[in-house]
This record gives structure tokens, sequence and C-alpha cells, in this order.
């Protein structure tokens, strides 16, 4: 089955924000061995991981149509700096794209663990496995105006 990627317009059923041959090229000019050695299938699922992980926050304005498969393109939608976003953002794709290559590389449990003791010699770090820091990832989608859900509760 191959992969349905998004390009800008809101396309039905839409699974990636980044097609695999982008992603390719990406990572050869990077020099980055372990994408360019991992199988399509996994490469496929890792974009596919990465752009669900991506559309877990919310993000401001309003979906371009309702048929779209993923959340963006947004309408209406302006980044931290007060410009208004079109299409698929740079910081998005660029997110997807460092989650993916770290989803091939280790486990996304220990992508995102927080350092909570640190040795400088002989070298020795420690994880926490109920503290989290905010990734790289959730700093770049942070530039397109992400949040995290928050329920909020009403008395009355």
């Amino acid at each position: 089955m191959s992969l349905i990627v998004e390009d800008g317009t809101g396309v039905p059923n839409a699974e990636s924000y980044v097609s695999i041959s982008d992603a390719d090229e990406h990572f050869a000019a990077l020099e980055n061995s372990s994408w360019t050695r991992a199988s399509s299938g996994l490469k496929e699922n890792a974009l596919k991981n990465a752009s669900a992980y991506a559309d877990l926050y919310s993000y401001p304005g309003y979906l371009l149509n309702a048929q779209q498969g993923l959340k963006w393109p947004r309408a209406k939608a302006y980044d931290q700096d007060g410009r208004r976003l079109f299409g698929l953002p740079t910081a998005l794709r660029a997110a997807v794209l460092e989650l993916a290559v770290e989803m091939i590389n280790k486990s996304a449990a220990e992508t995102f663990r927080r350092p909570i003791r640190e040795k400088v010699g002989p070298l020795e770090l420690v994880y926490s496995n109920t503290q989290k820091q905010p990734s790289f990832v959730f700093r770049l989608l942070m530039k397109i105006g992400a949040r995290p859900y928050s329920i909020t509760m009403q008395r009355g």
C-alpha cells in the first residue's frame, strides 16, 4: 500500500506530512545512514507515526476543509511571531522528519525520557520514567502554535 501524503491542499485520507522520497532526499543530504539503510516499510511506518504524533496537539485556526486526513493545512493559523501560516509549515515537516528518524533509531520511550542525573567522569546518564521534558520535536511544533490538549472541568 502506498503512503498518502498531504500536499498542503487538504488531501482526504492523508497519512503523512512528508513523502518517503522527500525524507530520503533530506536524510541523504545529512548523510544519515540509519535512515538510508531502513526498509521502505519501516520508513513509511515511521513517517505515519511521526505525523500522527504531530496531530496529537491542538493548533491555531481551523481545518482548511472537513475532508482532509490530517490537521494541516489550516485556515487562519499564525505562528508564534504573528505570521500567517499557509500549506504545510516548515517547522511541521521538520518535526515529522526528526521524529521519524528517531523512531527508526530507538524506541519512542527513550526519545522523550528526561535525564535526572548526569555524571561527567566516567560518564553516567540516568533517565526518569515519569518526568518528561519538551522534546526538540515539540519545540519545533510550538513554533506553529502547538498546544497539548487540556480538559477544562467546570462545576455547576
